[in-house]
């Protein structure tokens, strides 16, 4: 399975969500926003917090990876990438 360079997870800590964005080369905390917010909050936590939140988060990715409708859409993904195709949002 080709797998992207980043991955989205949503984490709940002490009662908030929060979207966490991990690297997946390299298996690193990217960005930590919460819910509905553009703001990286990341360089305002405790590193013990964001390791924890990662490891939340990988538990989440690998989870929905074996996930059959998530395997079926990276088939679909392969199969449009081997095409050519090109989506464009408009």
């Amino acid at each position: 399975m080709r797998r992207r360079n980043f991955e989205w997870a949503t984490v709940e800590y002490e009662g908030d969500r929060y979207d966490v964005c991990v690297g997946m080369e390299v298996e690193e905390v990217d960005e930590i926003r919460p819910i509905d917010s553009e703001v990286n909050i990341t360089p305002l936590m405790r590193i013990e917090v964001i390791n924890w939140m990662l490891e939340k988060a990988m538990e989440d990715i690998y989870q929905a990876a074996n996930d059959p409708v998530f395997l079926d859409m990276n088939q679909r993904e392969r199969e449009i990438d081997e095409a050519g195709l090109v989506y464009e949002d408009h």
